[in-house]
């Protein structure tokens, strides 16, 4: 956890004195993940992809009883990746195997309606530049759900 949590920031560090002087919520995807971001951790039980597939994940979260759509980075082979999976409470129940997984858990409306109008099937990994807004205002009300255990700086 320790290593996705100082690649995060390193990769947040050139925009943070931008933010900083802007007043903008969050200075980069990685600096939100830091801020809003939940732990959710992977078992014998969970369904482990070879790759990441954001489209499957989301589909499994609308499938499971209790199931969120989750997007962040997760630490493998050595560095911080965009991934996008399916947890229920804190676990991973399906997405890419790696040893460290924080995410901000997305409702089903709020995904949609960035899916629809960046056209893309991850929702905050996508860097669009149409997310922008997010970044200078935080996500809005309803668009994050329970889940996961308080990240680095989890501001829920």
């Amino acid at each position: 956890m320790e290593e996705l949590t100082a690649a995060l920031a390193v990769l947040e560090a050139p925009f943070r004195t931008l933010v900083d002087d802007s007043e903008w919520a969050h200075a980069s995807m990685e600096g939100m993940v830091l801020d809003v971001g939940r732990w959710w951790t992977a078992d014998a039980e969970t369904r482990l992809s070879p790759q990441i597939t954001f489209s499957v994940a989301f589909s499994e979260a609308g499938r499971l009883q209790g199931g969120v759509y989750v997007e962040g980075y997760i630490w493998t082979e050595g560095k911080a990746v965009p991934a996008g999976w399916c947890g229920v409470g804190d676990r991973v129940v399906y997405g890419p195997r790696a040893e460290a997984y924080l995410g901000v858990p997305l409702s089903p409306h709020f995904c949609h309606r960035i899916q629809q109008r960046n056209g893309t099937a991850a929702v905050l990994m996508s860097k669009h530049p149409k997310l922008l807004p997010l970044l200078r205002d935080g996500l809005p009300r309803g668009a994050v759900l329970p889940g996961g255990k308080p990240g680095p700086r989890s501001q829920l």
